[in-house]
C-alpha cells in the first residue's frame, strides 16, 4: 500500500492492481501489464485523484507510477509494464516521464519495457511540444500508447501527429461490436490506418467471446478485459502464466 501526503492536513492511500493485456496469436501469454490504481478498498482512480488537491496532481501522478515500477519488481513481474501517464505530465520536468524513467533505471528496469499510456480525454494545448518530449524518450527505446482511442479530443490529429507504438481502442467500439456493422467497419479502418504506419492495437474492455471472435476476424491479435483477467494486486499474479488466461477463454466458450 502506498501512502502519499498532500498538502499538509491530509494524506491518500493507494495501492496499485496490474491487469493483462493478451497476446491472442501467442497462446493467450501476456503482451504487458497495465497498472491501474486503486484505493484502499478497491475504489478506482477516479476516487482516489478525487481526494488529491489539484495543485498536487502531477506529483501523485508521479508517485503513482514509481509504486507501480516498484511493486512490480518486488513481486517479480517482467513483463512489460503499461503506466498511465497525461499529455501535461509527458513535459513536466521534475514530476513528468524523466521522472518515471529514473526510479526504473534505479530498480533495474529496462526502459525499452516500458509502454506509456496517453489519456485522449483531455486537450492538448501544444502538440509539437509534445512531440518533442515524446521523440526524445524514443531515443531511449521507451513505446508509447494512446489511451481510449476514438472517445475524447482531436484521436486522428493526435495519431498523425505523435505517431504512438500502440492505441488502445475505447471499449465503447469494443462493446457489441459483433452485432454492430458500424462499428466493424470503424476499427476495420482504424486496423487499415495503423497499418501503414506499424501501429499494434489493442482492443480495451473485451467481456464477451462474440466480440473475441469479431475483433479476431477483423485482424487483432492485443486484448484487455474481463474475458481473460480483471485486475489483480501483484501477489495474486505471481503464479499466474499467461496459458491461464488462454483457459479462461476457452472455458467462456463452452457450453
Amino acid at each position: 500500500m502506498g501512502v502519499v501526503e498532500v498538502g499538509t492536513t491530509s494524506e491518500v492511500e493507494f495501492t496499485t492492481a496490474y491487469q493483462p493485456i493478451v497476446d491472442t496469436s501467442a497462446n493467450g501469454t501476456v503482451f504487458a501489464y497495465e497498472a491501474l490504481i486503486r484505493g484502499p478498498n478497491g475504489e478506482g482512480a477516479d476516487w482516489v485523484f478525487g481526494n488529491v488537491p489539484v495543485a498536487d496532481a502531477l506529483a501523485f501522478d508521479e508517485r503513482c507510477r514509481s509504486h507501480a515500477l516498484s511493486t512490480a519488481f518486488a513481486f517479480g513481474i517482467r513483463e512489460r509494464l503499461s503506466l498511465n501517464i497525461s499529455a501535461r505530465a509527458i513535459c513536466h520536468r521534475r514530476h513528468g516521464l524523466y521522472a518515471t524513467l529514473r526510479t526504473a533505471s534505479q530498480l533495474g528496469l529496462r526502459a525499452d519495457d516500458l509502454i506509456f499510456e496517453m489519456t485522449e480525454h483531455d486537450p492538448i494545448p501544444d502538440i509539437e511540444k509534445l512531440g518533442r518530449w515524446i521523440s526524445a524518450a524514443r531515443g531511449r527505446k521507451v513505446k508509447f500508447a494512446m489511451d481510449d482511442f476514438g472517445a475524447g479530443y482531436a484521436g486522428l490529429n493526435m495519431l498523425l501527429s505523435l505517431r504512438p507504438e500502440i492505441i488502445k481502442l475505447d471499449m465503447a467500439l469494443v462493446r457489441n461490436v459483433n452485432t454492430d456493422r458500424t462499428r466493424q467497419a470503424l476499427i476495420k479502418g482504424i486496423i487499415d490506418a495503423c497499418s501503414t504506419f506499424g501501429c499494434l492495437i489493442v482492443a480495451e474492455g473485451v467481456e464477451t467471446q462474440d466480440e473475441f471472435s469479431t475483433l479476431s476476424m477483423l485482424g487483432i491479435t492485443l486484448m484487455q478485459g474481463y474475458l481473460f483477467a480483471r485486475p489483480e494486486l501483484a501477489r495474486s499474479l505471481i503464479a499466474t502464466s499467461g496459458l491461464v488466461f488462454k483457459a479462461e477463454r476457452e472455458a467462456v466458450a463452452s457450453p
